[in-house]
C-alpha cells in the first residue's frame, strides 16, 4: 500500500481550493472524503487522516472549503444555506475534477451535515456511506449559546491567534461561520426533511458533551432513515471525538466501512 501524500491546489469557478491526498490514487482504492468543521480546514485535522489511512486502508481526501485554509475567500456574509450549496454545487465539481470513483464520505459538524445533504441529493452512484460526525439538522439553543461565547473568545480571548494558523484569513472563516448561525434568520433551519431521501448506509457518531448539539440530532437520523443506521455514543466526549478520542473513533469507521466494501 502506497501512502503517496501530496498537497496542491485545483480550480473551482476559477477560485482556488487546497487539496490533500494520501495513498494511491492511480489504484482502484476507495476513497475517504473529508469534509472539516464550521471553522475547520485541512491542516487542522491534524495528523488523523494519516491514521484513518494506515488503520483502513482506504485513500483519503481532504479539502478546504472557500474562505477556510490556503482556499481562495467566500463572500460574505454567507448565504444561511451555505451547506446545502456546498452539497450540491461544490463537492460534486471537487469529485469530477479529481476523477473519483468508489467513495465514501467523513463530515464532522458542518462537514457532517453537508455530507448528508450530499447524499441525500443521490448525485453520484460512487457514492456507498457516509460518517456523521456531531452532524447538525436543526438549530438548537445549545448551539447558539455555544457559539456565543466562542465569538466572545474570538473577538477578546486568544481564540483569533490559534486559529490564525490554519487560515490565511482567519476574519471570513470565522465570521462566515458564526454569522450565519447567529443570524436571527437561521433559528428556523432545518433539514430533518431531507434524511428519509438518504439512499446510502449511514453511521453517526456523538459526543454526549458536545456543546454545539445534543444527541437529538442522532436521533431524528434513526427516527427518519430509511437505509442501515449504526448509531454510536461517546461519554466524556465533546464536540470532536477526534481530539479524544481518536483510535475508538477511526474504529468505528474502519468497523463500518468494511462491512460496506
Amino acid at each position: 500500500m502506497k501512502n503517496n501524500q501530496k498537497s496542491f491546489q485545483i480550480k473551482i469557478n476559477k477560485k482556488d481550493i487546497e487539496v490533500l491526498t494520501i495513498g494511491d490514487f492511480d489504484s482502484t482504492i476507495p476513497v475517504l472524503i473529508l469534509l472539516h468543521e464550521g471553522l475547520g480546514s485541512v491542516s487542522m485535522w491534524r495528523e488523523t487522516p494519516q491514521l484513518i489511512h494506515k488503520i483502513t486502508g482506504l485513500n483519503i481526501l481532504i479539502y478546504s472549503r472557500f474562505g477556510y485554509g490556503q482556499s481562495s475567500p467566500a463572500n460574505l456574509p454567507r448565504p444561511l444555506d451555505y451547506m446545502t450549496i456546498e452539497a450540491k454545487n461544490y463537492l460534486p465539481l471537487i469529485i469530477k475534477e479529481l476523477n473519483i470513483g468508489v467513495h465514501f464520505l467523513i463530515g464532522h459538524s458542518d462537514g457532517a451535515t453537508i455530507a448528508a445533504i450530499n447524499c441525500s441529493l443521490n448525485l453520484n452512484q460512487n457514492l456507498k456511506g457516509a460518517a456523521l460526525i456531531a452532524p447538525h439538522f436543526f438549530v438548537e439553543n445549545e448551539s447558539i449559546n455555544a457559539i456565543k461565547k466562542t465569538t466572545i473568545d474570538y473577538e477578546n480571548g486568544d481564540l483569533k491567534s490559534k486559529l490564525s494558523r490554519y487560515h490565511k484569513n482567519v476574519d471570513i472563516a470565522f465570521y462566515g461561520w458564526s454569522n450565519a448561525w447567529l443570524d436571527p434568520g437561521f433559528k428556523s433551519w432545518d433539514l430533518t426533511n431531507i434524511i428519509p431521501k438518504i439512499r446510502v448506509p449511514i453511521i453517526g457518531i456523538q459526543g454526549l458533551n458536545d456543546p454545539y448539539g445534543t444527541i437529538n440530532q442522532l436521533n431524528v437520523l434513526k427516527d427518519e432513515l430509511k437505509v442501515p443506521f449504526i448509531k454510536k455514543t461517546i461519554s466524556n466526549c465533546g464536540h470532536n471525538p477526534f481530539y479524544k478520542y481518536e483510535r475508538m473513533t477511526i474504529q468505528y469507521l474502519n468497523d463500518f466501512f468494511k462491512n460496506l466494501l
